[in-house]
């Protein structure tokens, strides 16, 4: 989620130019990118006028029979497709489905045992390699309360695939909602396309939580999917090979440029996933525009779906006016029980769980408003009906 920041404060705006300030530099300064194990590959040519992003590259932190180990393992568990939430405000032809795996979630655990065991004993590295790249001065602006060189918590790890003969095939570029991203390359036997990142221009607007604005161009499908894997002024491909770490925070614009040929895999790893720099106005936010509802179930005899369903008004075709019908859009495919299901929406909203591949509605929920001006998340139960299952009317899936 990009979270679109329109007040400001005397003491934030000092902030933000301090953290600006450090985790960008001027190509007039620094020739280079922040660099730990390795340099990264970068365009010869340089612009005055182009921040630098600090990126960090370590090399072969995975060793090669692991990475393919982990493959083996993915394939054979098998890729799940999901909603991408980067592209929740994409024209809908652009929304397709993302092949991934989660392995580890802050709130639910190891959700994939034998891949969990093989990743494992790298993280005790990973998340210290995450802590070398924190920068202590800003680290306590966030974190005032902790102590120096504190270690980064880890909440989410998930595994990917991009493949160009499938749907998801790219990623537009997008900012993290957590603070600090590692990406692992398992592979690097693909052409074209791959993990590339942005150097915004020095003139560009910072954003109140630290973050720059790029041209708007580069955020669409159009630009990403007619972009070649060639590094110029302002776009980057990091080069990655397989078992190499690339880690950035939420300040980076990056995404995944279209593959030409073969199929790639990556582990991301999410740390410090409350982020303070965005939190306090996320929830300014979700209270003033939205609300978090948060579904559940321990159903284990069905599969569940949830849906959210709107109304639309469309001619009639026999007389004059308009009639309402009932509008579906898919929101979690495949809901598994004893698992939390987040969904960011609105007071009045409908939604239906419904078992999967089916019309039959199991419960229906009307998103309320809150009583408690300090909490932004309702939370609601789905359970199994009594007698007769109501189906949906006019639905479109």
């Amino acid at each position: 989620m990009v979270i679109i920041v329109a007040k400001f404060s005397l003491s934030l705006i000092i902030l933000f130019f301090i953290t600006i300030t450090s985790t960008y530099t001027s190509l007039a300064i620094a020739k280079g990118i922040d660099r730990d194990s390795s340099s990264i590959s970068k365009s010869k040519e340089e612009n005055n006028l182009l921040l630098e992003p600090t990126v960090k590259r370590h090399i072969g932190i995975l060793p090669p029979e692991t990475c393919k180990e982990l493959i083996r393992l993915g394939n054979l568990d098998g890729f799940t497709e999901v909603q991408e939430s980067i592209d929740d405000y994409s024209d809908s032809k652009e929304k397709q489905p993302s092949q991934s795996i989660e392995v580890f979630e802050r709130y639910d655990g190891i959700t994939h045992p034998s891949i969990w065991k093989v990743l494992e004993p790298y993280i005790p590295r990973l998340t210290e390699l995450v802590q070398l790249s924190i920068d202590d001065d800003i680290d306590r602006l966030y974190y005032p309360d902790e102590q120096p060189n504190r270690t980064p918590t880890l909440g989410w790890v998930f595994f990917r695939k991009y493949d160009p003969d499938t749907p998801r095939n790219s990623l537009k570029l997008h900012v993290d909602s957590n603070m600090h991203t590692l990406n692992i390359a398992l592979n690097d036997n693909y052409s074209g396309g791959g993990l590339l990142y942005i150097r915004p221009s020095i003139d560009a607007i910072v954003e109140e939580d630290g973050r720059p604005q790029i041209l708007e161009q580069y955020t669409t499908y159009n630009w990403l999917n007619n972009v070649k894997r060639q590094n110029t002024t302002d776009v980057i491909f990091p080069s990655m090979n397989t078992g190499d770490v690339l880690i950035h925070n939420f300040t980076v614009w990056h995404g995944v440029a279209p593959l030409v040929a073969g199929t790639r895999y990556s582990f991301v790893l999410f740390y410090d996933m409350d982020n303070p720099a965005i939190q306090d106005d996320f929830y300014d936010n979700q209270q003033d525009n939205g609300i978090i509802a948060v579904f559940y179930h321990e159903i284990q005899d069905l599969v569940i779906d949830l849906v959210w369903v709107g109304e639309t008004t469309q001619p009639q075709e026999e007389e004059d006016g308009y009639e309402s019908k009932s509008k579906v859009v898919m929101m979690e495919k495949s809901m598994k029980p004893y698992k939390e299901y987040a969904v960011d929406t609105y007071e009045g909203h409908i939604f239906h769980a419904i078992i999967s591949g089916t019309d039959v509605v199991l419960s229906k929920f009307v998103i309320m408003g809150h009583d408690d001006e300090n909490n932004y998340e309702n939370r609601y139960v789905i359970e199994k009906t009594k007698g007769d299952h109501s189906r949906h009317d006019n639905d479109e899936l």
